[in-house]
């Protein structure tokens, strides 16, 4: 089931002078994100039967995406969220690009911020590759490596 959009003290996607970056629900799953309360934005990125759908819950001052998540579908099944908790934008853990591999595996590189980085420079980055595999006849993601940047 996909989470819910996190109640956040952000501007809501929608506003006038962000509302261009959203975009409609075309599919069963981007209809589920929107139901719980999520905003689609982002390309939506398949592979096969795999689907990665980006979504937000506010925006910045600049727009730019706050309280965001990744959500991967196998067909029309949940598979799970690309973090453990909502993403913010210019923060610890703010995703700076997705490869869907192939069906079953993706590449997600994530922004590693030290206490003293500016907002703009990240000095770290994390690799993660995740894997979706069957448990109970449903799919799951799992995050199998991690490969830091140094």
């Amino acid at each position: 089931m996909v989470p819910n959009a996190p109640k956040i003290d952000a501007e809501l996607p929608n506003i006038d002078r962000c509302k261009d970056q959203l975009r409609e629900a075309q599919s069963t799953e981007e209809k589920d994100i929107i139901k719980a309360g999520w905003e689609l934005f982002g390309p939506r990125q398949t592979y096969d039967e795999t689907t990665v759908i980006t979504a937000m819950s506010g925006v910045d001052g600049m727009c730019r995406p706050l309280g965001y998540q990744g959500f991967v579908f196998v067909g029309e099944q949940f598979a799970g969220t690309l973090s453990p908790q909502p993403i913010n934008s210019r923060t610890d853990g703010d995703i700076a690009r997705i490869v869907v591999t192939n069906s079953s595996r993706l590449l997600v590189e994530y922004k590693r911020y030290d206490n003293d980085d500016p907002l703009c420079c990240p000095s770290d980055m994390n690799r993660v590759l995740f894997n979706i595999e069957a448990k109970n006849a449903k799919p799951l993601l799992i995050p199998v490596e991690v490969i830091s940047e140094e």
